[in-house]
């Protein structure tokens, strides 16, 4: 969150009622959005602020299978309690972070979710490696949804620079994108946070996250379980 917006967050609770009921409703509204976004940007793990509660609150996802299933097309980011412990080891910084998942859980969508309020909130460059080009252009997409579905206020605080199949790029900066698997690939950037999905299934996965820790970049991998370097690290 900007300084300017924070500033201007904590002069609205101090505002009194009586200034309160003087403000045109085009103010009020501005006011509104203000106290709203000071909420979204803020560095926790909960329902009532931060990233978790922008997911729920503030935009929504796109469901294609809406049709079969019943449900609307559009819907808010489920608030499932286990996302706060997750949330919370997102946010914690560490240096690497492994996590295990089922594939019923949107572990993928979470760390796309954390990714893109990441660059929106905190203008950050995020790259996020993942099996096959294929892949990443579907969970750079889950950025894309977040984007373009969040409320139009937010947008128009939030407008992006550019948009590509594997790219999502903030005009105030803020960057989230998509690679294919191969260790040479990620040497092109120099991402403030890297995610790996998938991790055990990508193929040089290890060898991938040995060429970015030199960057100083943090490292989120997340994967189904499979034999190999990726369940030896989980369970040391």
């Amino acid at each position: 969150m900007s300084a300017a917006i924070q500033t201007l967050a904590s002069r609205i609770k101090n505002l009194s009622r009586e200034e309160l009921l003087c403000l045109s409703p085009q103010d009020a509204a501005q006011l509104d959005w203000t106290l709203k976004e000071a909420r979204c940007a803020e560095e926790v793990a909960s329902f009532d602020a931060g990233p978790l509660y922008w997911l729920t609150n503030h935009t929504k996802t796109e469901n294609p299978q809406y049709e079969d299933q019943g449900v609307p097309f559009l819907a808010p980011f489920p608030r499932k309690s286990y996302f706060v412990p997750l949330f919370e080891a997102f946010m914690k910084k560490s240096r690497q972070l492994y996590v295990c998942k089922s594939r019923s859980l949107m572990t993928s969508w979470s760390a796309a979710g954390y990714a893109a309020w990441m660059a929106q909130y905190r203008q950050q460059e995020v790259l996020i490696q993942c099996q096959s080009q294929e892949k990443a252009e579907h969970i750079v997409d889950y950025v894309h949804q977040l984007w373009r579905n969040q409320e139009p206020w937010l947008k128009d605080r939030h407008p992006l620079e550019r948009a590509s199949l594997l790219t999502v790029q903030w005009k105030g900066g803020g960057e989230v994108a998509g690679i294919p698997a191969g260790s040479d690939k990620v040497r092109a950037y120099h991402a403030s946070l890297y995610i790996l999905d998938e991790a055990a299934f990508v193929p040089e996965g290890e060898e991938c996250i040995n060429a970015v820790l030199p960057s100083g970049a943090r490292v989120i991998a997340i994967s189904t379980a499979s034999p190999g370097w990726f369940g030896e690290v989980c369970q040391l």
